[in-house]
């Protein structure tokens, strides 16, 4: 009976070790709007989302062909995402009485983001990393991504926009500032290069990204 007990309790605690990643996966917002197909990865296991679903930290978002993404989180800072792009939640902790912080790594597409609590009170805990650059938030309103207008024809280029507040986009080749609504600036991609000049967008490079935005 005694060894029957001890088989119980040992069967117990590998069930429960079994669980725990499970249980400790730790939700970081939802999906407030959704157009087309998406889903969120981890740990080899990829789920389907939906409108009002939860997505957590260590999650790897994707979108489809044509989709579209709006993600609100706890803090309520807002990530929109295009078709074809990718983002890992790689950090989210928002306690408003103690310590937060938000990391976004974009790996692929074009995106929106729309800072929230955290970068109210704490910029510097607030980090956002792209393919080409890292990108210092100052409560802000900014978009990026992959684009085909704003730089030489056939060159493959990443731009970065302002939308509201300010944002320094910091580049292996340096790094500049845009702090007034509408200023942009590019980066060539697969080559370390300093961001361009700093300029008003065009209305066509900024329709291109609104486009790749709009539901």
């Amino acid at each position: 009976m005694r060894n029957r007990f001890r088989i119980f309790v040992a069967l117990f605690f590998v069930a429960m070790a079994c669980s725990l990643p499970a249980q400790a996966q730790q939700a970081a917002g939802q999906v407030e709007r959704q157009k087309g197909t998406a889903s969120r990865s981890a740990a080899n296991t990829t789920v389907d989302l939906a409108q009002g679903s939860q997505v957590f930290v260590g999650d790897e978002i994707s979108t489809g062909p044509g989709a579209r993404l709006l993600i609100v989180f706890d803090d309520e800072s807002k990530l929109t995402m295009g078709e074809n792009a990718r983002v890992t939640i790689d950090q989210f902790v928002y306690a408003p009485a103690g310590s937060s912080s938000q990391a976004l790594e974009i790996a692929v597409g074009v995106f929106r983001f729309v800072s929230g609590q955290i970068s109210k009170a704490s910029p510097s805990d607030v980090a956002i990393s792209t393919s080409v650059a890292t990108i210092g938030i100052r409560g802000t309103v900014f978009l990026g991504g992959e684009l085909t207008v704003g730089m030489p024809a056939g060159q493959s280029h990443y731009g970065f926009q302002i939308n509201e507040g300010a944002i320094e986009v910091i580049s292996p080749g340096g790094s500049v500032v845009l702090d007034e609504a509408g200023e942009g600036t590019f980066l060539p991609l697969n080559q370390v290069a300093a961001p361009t000049p700093v300029r008003q967008w065009t209305a066509e490079e900024a329709a291109e990204a609104e486009d790749a935005l709009a539901f």
